[in-house]
């Protein structure tokens, strides 16, 4: 028998390997291929999905109660904003709408009974926003399809699906031969995360305010502070949480600090278990071919990405201001700190029957500009439970407007230590009636110092306080769109003593110019009126300022040497003020300094040529325009020109004007004119203009 050789043996065994390590060789390459192309795949998908977030985040829509809105803050500096006056106005995020609504319901809470008011208009912009914030998802949902379009706060054009597929072409390496992606599988789906992420909206401070936030539902994280530039540590809500408060709910939506990517496992088309949410969270998906010697593979890749917020730190969100240019009310219905505005038991500010009117300006300013009106604002009362309209809430409206401006960064301690904390006392003696009216005209007597209580919001949210003289004049404008309102009598018996002042031979301003004699009583009676002008923002509702605040000269031109009330619950300490005799700008009423003489009191004694001392407490909305003396150098205005940001948006240490005026709260001394002429005829009216 013939023997087989172990050679040829060998030979085969070595063949049959050889053949053996080509498959798994071809196999392991194709193998690889696969894998870089899952890499390169990962890498694209994660781009398109940074992209889409990216873009999403630009978004913005107007709306009538907000202006601007989107998924992030912005300044104002987009040009699409751009108000009738030039100036650009602010975009805010969704989430800083909600959290601004939630901490305002906190300090009205805080505020007990005085606080019910607040908690109507809370809610009722927390309504306002929900409805805007289904309505900017919606715009998001079209715009991420193909074809989509959206603007940014420059009026241009957002495609977040054309950005998705160019960002993941662009970033696809061809590395692992024959690939391709499969045009039009881009799939960009919008969602939510199944467990909270960090937003950066703050929590209220201090935290001991809400009893219901602590390590389970807030996120500690460390942020850059743009003021003291200083990384510190920061505690946010997180997304997709319900923060429930006094029976109300407030959920924030998945947007950060920053654009970036998710766990794709987390990713929800939809949540269950919440009263409401907003879907904000990026699904990018994309299919790409493979193409092997004898097959073709399809790859499906998958990324979510979170959009941002750029939080808007609203550098001086705007100034309120209580004014008594004719001195403090002292008698049996006094005010002596901002609280005893809504009520307190020694005034009838609250009283059934005193009924606030509400007006707006149409055309322009009223009265400087040519063509403006002031007509009855009917159905804008905004809180519904107050039939009366009482001037309690009338001013609790216009605080409220003020606190809202201050975002989420308003402190909740100083704000309650705000409202009572004293006013400052004034302690020179009164103004001679000769410094208010012109030079020469044969008229005796004096008046109460005029003081204007001013409140502000600090860099860290706290309120800072300080005062000035305030004179009757000047006039302050109603801004277009805006709202002003006024109640007569809101004070009955604000003074125990009435004060006589004789006149001789003076010519009285419209409509009390029929008299040029007789006795001048100050009364007991304080009316109001106040001027809102941020009640409506933006640009579609809010007139040629869009509702932002007035610069204003005499109040905000130098940093205010405020006292900061951060103290606690209580009331602060202020010392009594002592005129200067100067305002931040010159003389106290803002006009030129014809006559730079001075009182008995060392202040200045105003200027020559201004308005007749003694006007009519007149209805002016009301009256004929030839009542009204509409030459704007007789008005506290708008100023501010050139466009851009307002210099009322910047700090004074950076370089703009501070605080613009957001709410005038001014109480004004009734006198009744009683004629020589006619002893049984009697007028009302004021010193100066109202």
């Amino acid at each position: 028998m013939a023997r087989r050789s172990r050679r040829g043996n060998m030979l085969a065994l070595i063949g049959a390997f050889c053949i053996l390590m080509v498959i798994i060789l071809l196999f392991a390459l194709g193998y690889v291929r696969l894998l870089g192309t899952s890499s390169e795949q990962k890498t694209a998908i994660e781009a398109a999905a940074l992209a889409a977030a990216r873009e999403i985040s630009k978004i913005v829509i107007n709306t009538p109660e907000f202006g601007f809105i989107g998924l992030s803050d912005s300044a104002p500096n987009g040009s699409g904003t751009t108000a009738g006056d030039t100036f650009r106005t602010p975009v805010h995020s969704i989430n800083t709408l909600i959290g601004t609504a939630r901490l305002d319901y906190i300090i009205a809470d805080a505020l007990g009974s005085d606080g019910d008011e607040f908690k109507e208009l809370a809610l009722r912009d927390l309504a306002a926003a929900k409805t805007r914030a289904d309505e900017l998802i919606d715009r998001i949902d079209a715009a991420v399809l193909p074809g989509g379009v959206a603007q940014d706060k420059n009026g241009a054009d957002v495609t977040p699906y054309t950005a998705a597929e160019d960002a993941y072409t662009q970033n696809v390496i061809r590395i692992a031969g024959k690939c391709d992606y499969v045009t039009g599988s881009m799939q960009i789906t919008i969602g939510a995360l199944a467990n909270g992420a960090a937003t950066n909206i703050p929590v209220p401070k201090p935290l001991s305010s809400d009893p219901s936030l602590d390590t389970s539902n807030t996120i500690i994280a460390r942020t850059y502070d743009h003021f003291s530039g200083n990384w510190i540590n920061e505690t946010y809500y997180k997304s997709y949480t319900s923060y429930p408060f006094d029976g109300q709910d407030f959920v924030f939506a998945a947007i950060g600090d920053s654009v970036r990517l998710v766990d794709p496992a987390l990713w929800r088309a939809t949540l269950t278990g919440l009263p409401y949410y907003y879907r904000t969270v990026v699904r990018a998906e994309a299919l790409e071919t493979v193409q092997d010697p004898d097959r073709t593979h399809t790859l499906k890749a998958v990324a979510c990405a979170q959009p941002s917020n750029v939080w808007d730190p609203k550098p001086v969100p705007g100034a309120l201001q209580i004014s008594f240019p004719d001195g403090m009310p002292t008698g049996p219905e006094d005010i002596t700190r901002p609280r005893d505005l809504y009520g307190a038991a020694s005034n009838n500010m609250a009283a059934s029957g005193v009924g606030a009117d509400m007006y707006t300006a149409n055309g322009g300013d009223f009265p400087v500009t040519t063509g403006s009106s002031i007509a009855p604002d009917n159905g804008s009362w905004p809180v519904p439970s107050d039939t009366n309209q009482t001037a309690a809430t009338a001013c609790k409206i216009a605080v409220y407007d003020w606190l809202k401006r201050a975002g989420t960064k308003a402190n909740v301690t100083s704000v309650i230590g705000m409202h009572a904390t004293p006013f400052k006392e004034v302690t020179q003696a009164p103004l001679s009636l000769s410094a208010l009216v012109p030079i020469g005209a044969p008229i005796a007597g004096s008046v109460p110092r005029g003081i204007c209580h001013m409140y502000f919001f600090d860099s860290d949210g706290v309120v800072s306080y300080d005062v000035k003289e305030q004179k009757p004049q000047p006039y302050y404008v109603v801004a277009e769109n805006q709202t002003y309102m006024e109640c007569f009598r809101a004070i009955d018996d604000g003074h125990v003593l009435a004060e006589q002042i004789e006149l001789s031979g003076l010519a009285l301003g419209p409509p009390v110019n029929a008299v040029d004699d007789g006795v001048v009583v100050l009364g007991p009676a304080y009316d109001m009126y106040i001027r809102l002008y941020s009640r409506r923002p933006g640009t579609m509702n809010g007139g040629r300022h869009a509702g932002e605040p007035m610069d204003n000269i005499w109040l905000v031109t130098q940093k205010p040497a405020s006292v900061k009330l951060s103290g606690n619950r209580g009331a602060a300490t202020v010392d009594s003020i002592v005129m200067s005799g100067r305002g931040a700008h010159g003389n106290m009423n803002g006009w030129k300094n014809k006559n730079k003489g001075k009182d008995s009191g060392g202040i200045s004694t105003g200027t020559q040529g201004v308005p007749p001392a003694i006007i009519g407490r007149q209805d002016f909305p009301q009256s004929a325009p030839a009542t009204i003396d509409p030459n704007p150098a007789l008005y506290e205005k708008y100023d501010d020109t050139g466009g851009g940001p307002r210099l009322t948006y910047k700090s004074y240490s950076s370089g703009g004007t501070g605080d613009g005026t957001t709410s005038d709260i001014r109480f004004r001394r009734v006198l009744d004119i009683y004629k020589e002429s006619a002893p049984s005829q009697v007028e009302s009216g004021y010193i100066g203009l109202k």
